[in-house]
């Protein structure tokens, strides 16, 4: 009896190391076939960054992967060019809508959404996103000014939207520590 359960958790530890394996950004792929020239298993929220920086026309091709809280959840990438911090953020949020997956882009300029407006201090276009494995994918092309080489990144995922407007996230360390710096040259 013994041998049996020392046999079934080894096999339960294998089981799941392969799986913690799997959960890495260089085994990820994209319905769309998009390849990126860097990934990056960011440290919070289950999330990942693909990424491709074009420094010749300072363009940044990005997809960000990351599991809602819950079915009606959203997800958020952000790109803030003074700190990596909430506020100050030009945001792409997704969320599921109807079977749908819907992306909103937001400028946050404050803690309540209803003040956020929808234009962006930097262009992005091919904006989209899809669903996969419980996870939301948004793709986009961000244009940044000439000779940047790094921008402030906040990630983050909320329990739902109401009237059009996100509900807010939660406040555990997890949540208030989804940021960082991406090196875009020079790595």
């Amino acid at each position: 009896m013994a041998r049996l359960c020392f046999t079934l958790v080894i096999l339960a530890l294998a089981l799941l190391v392969s799986q913690g394996e799997a959960q890495t950004c260089t085994s990820q792929t994209f319905e769309n076939k998009n390849v990126y020239a860097n990934c990056t298993d960011l440290p919070h929220l289950n999330a990942y960054l693909h990424w491709t920086y074009n420094s010749t026309d300072s363009t940044l091709a990005i997809a960000f992967i990351a599991p809602p809280p819950n079915p009606e959840g959203w997800v958020s990438w952000s790109i803030n060019p003074e700190s990596p911090t909430m506020i100050s953020s030009q945001a792409l949020l997704a969320f599921k809508n109807n079977d749908n997956i819907t992306i909103n882009t937001y400028n946050v300029s404050s803690y309540n959404p209803a003040e956020w407006g929808t234009k962006l201090l930097y262009d992005v276009w091919d904006l989209s996103a899809e669903e996969s494995n419980g996870n939301i994918i948004i793709f986009a092309k961000w244009k940044f000014p000439e000779k940047i080489e790094k921008v402030n990144h906040v990630w983050q995922v909320g329990p739902g939207i109401v009237e059009g407007l996100p509900l807010k996230h939660a406040m555990n360390p997890e949540n208030k520590d989804s940021k960082g710096i991406l090196q875009l040259v020079g790595i």
